[in-house]
C-alpha cells in the first residue's frame, strides 16, 4: 500500500510540473460538501421520498420503479433546487469556504 500512495504522489507531483509548464493555475478542490450536491440534498430525498416503504423483486423492478419516481418529480422543483443551489455557491463563497 505505502508503493501505491508513493506512486500516486509522484504521478501527482508529474502532473503539476506538467501543468506548471503550461502555465495553468490549479485552483484547490474544495471539501466534499452535501450542502452543494444537489443530489444529496434533492434527489436521492425525493427518490427515497416516493419510494419509501416500497419492496422490490429484482433490480429491474428497482430500476423501473426508480425511474417512474424521477419522471413523478415536476420539473419545476428541478429548477427550484438548481436556483437554490446557486444560492448555497454565493454563501459559500462569502463564507470564504
Amino acid at each position: 500500500m505505502q508503493k501505491w500512495s508513493q506512486r500516486s504522489s509522484l504521478k501527482n507531483k508529474s502532473k503539476e510540473e506538467f501543468l506548471a509548464t503550461k502555465q495553468i493555475t490549479v485552483l484547490e478542490h474544495p471539501a466534499y460538501s452535501p450542502d452543494l450536491a444537489p443530489n444529496d440534498f434533492f434527489l436521492f430525498p425525493k427518490i427515497k421520498e416516493i419510494l419509501k416503504g416500497r419492496h422490490f423483486d429484482d433490480t429491474d423492478d428497482i430500476r423501473s420503479n426508480t425511474m417512474a419516481a424521477l419522471k413523478a418529480i415536476p420539473q419545476n422543483q428541478f429548477q427550484n433546487c438548481f436556483e437554490g443551489w446557486t444560492r448555497c455557491w454565493h454563501w459559500c463563497i462569502a463564507s470564504q469556504g
